[in-house]
């Protein structure tokens, strides 16, 4: 089973990327639980994580998938997004004073029956790791 999970998040995320976010809503199970870092439910419902994916594609971030390490009915993700911010007070189409913004975001996903039923976001690859019960030495 952890292939066909880490499978599906892998389209999931292929969808994001693509700007496909109806299929992204559709593998997500309609009582989806989305922990922040805080470990509390964000108690969003699907369609609220479907219009906060889209404002994060309307970013124009360009997001690299980093790790997908599945084991069971959970599957750890890990990216990486990454955008050229232009100076707001500089109109020039050719800036030369332009900020790199780079960001890293790590979560367990938990699938079931084919639907993300949930997101556990954490700060970094090794905790999440560790809450996977997965010892990096052995990837």
């Amino acid at each position: 089973m952890s292939r066909e999970n880490a499978d599906l998040v892998l389209r999931g995320y292929q969808a994001f990327v693509a700007g496909d976010l109806d299929a992204v809503g559709e593998l997500l199970d309609p009582d989806v639980e989305w922990h922040g870092l805080e470990g509390e439910d964000s108690g969003a419902s699907r369609e609220a994580i479907g219009a906060i994916l889209a404002e994060r594609f309307e970013e124009d971030y360009k997001v690299e998938l980093e790790r997908c390490v599945a084991k069971g009915d959970e599957v750890l993700v890990s990216l990486r997004a990454t955008r050229v911010e232009k100076d707001p007070l500089d109109d020039r189409p050719l800036q030369s004073r332009r900020r790199f913004t780079i960001g890293r975001y790590c979560a367990v996903v938990t699938v079931h029956d084919q639907r993300v039923v949930r997101v556990q976001e954490y700060p970094h690859v090794p905790a999440a790791l560790e809450a996977l019960g997965v010892d990096e030495a052995h990837l």
